[in-house]
């Protein structure tokens, strides 16, 4: 099922999702069995528009999170669009993540960076890297002043988007980032000595 057709189904709020979803992949390149993390799963739409892609998934959020955007029914919203086999769903804590070093091909965090708490950012991309093989890729989507004023609508509240470089644990790392349609795109890569960030 194409993207279009999702967003039919699952509505506006997946809308959101493919135009800058797509930057990103096409800017990683990654392999058709890429082993992907998907941090911050809320409704699942972005592992939904992974698995679209033909790509397996797993996902996960804390168990305990009762933020206005967890523990949402990402499991029907994958059913109803036929790709709930693509994605696996594992409770975890992003700032301790379960998995060994040099796990995943890329690991996304979609619009999740902002809703985690200031004090334990660093320590959360730090694990992000950890966790990415050494050619591997940690990809933070933050909303632009646009899809912020469309959150705001119906979640006045909520937060401002966050800079991810802000929280860059260590100079080991080479960014580039993609100005998106609704998102800003940062991704993140173990660098070689003589590629530190400056």
């Amino acid at each position: 099922m194409d993207t279009k057709a999702i967003g039919k189904i699952l509505g506006p709020r997946f809308d959101a999702v493919p135009a800058d979803g797509a930057r990103a992949l096409k800017e990683l390149g990654l392999a058709a069995d890429a082993a992907i993390l998907d941090v911050g799963t809320g409704n699942g739409n972005f592992a939904i528009y992974l698995a679209s892609q033909g790509y397996r998934v797993l996902t996960g959020e804390p168990g305990t999170d009762k933020s206005h955007y967890a523990g949402k029914d990402w499991a029907l919203n994958a059913k109803k669009v036929g790709v709930l086999d693509n994605i696996r769903f594992q409770a975890f804590d992003a700032s301790k993540l379960p998995f060994e070093s040099g796990a995943f091909d890329a690991v996304f965090f979609f619009g999740v960076l902002h809703h985690i708490g200031e004090n334990v950012r660093s320590e959360v991309f730090r694990e992000a890297l950890r966790v990415s093989k050494e050619n591997g890729a940690v990809v933070f989507f933050e909303p632009r002043k646009e899809m912020l004023e469309r959150i705001w609508v119906d979640d006045p509240g909520h937060p401002l988007a966050a800079n991810p470089s802000n929280y860059l644990p260590g100079r080991r790392t080479r960014e580039h980032r993609i100005e998106g349609s609704l998102m800003d795109i940062f991704i993140y890569r173990k660098a070689a000595a003589s590629l530190l960030c400056e």
